[in-house]
């Protein structure tokens, strides 16, 4: 065998071993790094006005990942009318450590919400989902767009009252045409007491808010929800509800109108 003959004999497996060993290298430096990051964050703010603590973290997912799951997370964000604050027995974070930065969140276990309304009321929900999922794409700008989907949910309200979900989701994204954030929410088959009646079968609501350059910091982590939401009212923002599609045991609708109004101001009480 001739010395050209073994050069392409070899060279692809130490081209193929000489990646291996990268990605492996370049997964440990993430990793220590982001251990790092995190054991620093523990009990901080994230970002302005958003505090988030946990008793313990793992990470995992060598080579091609970064898997992160935390044991009881809190969340705690600043609101108009007092503290949004999420809580959640298990959470996990899941990244790409090459391609577009997109992060997987899951949550799992008990999950316990509490918040002030629009009205001043305080409120708590505590349930147990079948999954929680939600993704995180960003750009050059910050966060470009959220999803959040949850299936199969039950658990207790403040008073007591039990409800259930069989599919709630939440879009929101930077839209790319005009200054404005689009927003949709959907749910099916969700009983308990809600904004739209007891028993809710379906509903859709698309609607855009304006004045989007308003949150450009806060999407970009550089401002906290107050100084944007102060901001959005400066400039005069709004929420249009382009479509709103409703079915349930005391409505039925397939058009926004002033008598939805309330329902959606209980449905996006941080905005008010």
């Amino acid at each position: 065998m001739n010395y050209s003959s073994r050069f392409w004999l070899y060279a692809p497996l130490a081209l193929f071993l000489g990646l291996a060993l990268w990605a492996m290298g370049h997964w440990w430096i993430l990793a220590k790094a982001l251990d790092q990051k995190l054991i620093a964050l523990n009990g901080h703010q994230a970002v302005p006005g958003v505090r988030v603590s946990w008793s313990k973290h793992t990470i995992a997912g060598f080579p091609f990942r970064l898997d992160v799951v935390f044991e009881n997370l809190s969340v705690r964000a600043e609101a108009p009318r007092g503290p949004l604050v999420w809580h959640s027995d298990h959470f996990a974070l899941h990244a790409l450590t090459y391609g577009r930065a997109q992060d997987v969140f899951e949550a799992a276990g008990q999950q316990t919400m509490s918040w002030t309304d629009a009205d001043g009321a305080q409120h708590q929900l505590r349930f147990l989902p079948a999954t929680l999922r939600a993704s995180v794409i960003e750009d050059g700008r910050g966060l470009n767009r959220f999803d959040l989907d949850m299936l199969d949910a039950g658990g207790k309200s403040t008073d007591g009252v039990d409800f259930t979900v069989g599919r709630a989701q939440f879009h929101l994204r930077r839209d790319p045409k005009a200054n404005a954030l689009d927003l949709m929410l959907s749910t099916v088959e969700a009983k308990g007491p809600t904004p739209f009646g007891d028993h809710i079968h379906s509903l859709e609501i698309y609607s855009r808010i304006t004045q989007g350059t308003a949150f450009a910091r806060l999407l970009a982590g550089q401002s906290g929800w107050m100084d944007a939401l102060m901001a959005w009212r400066h400039d005069g923002g709004k929420i249009d509800t382009d479509k709103a599609n409703i079915q349930s045991g005391t409505l039925t609708t397939q058009a926004p109108g002033p008598e939805l109004e309330p329902g959606l101001r209980a449905l996006l009480f941080p905005l008010y």
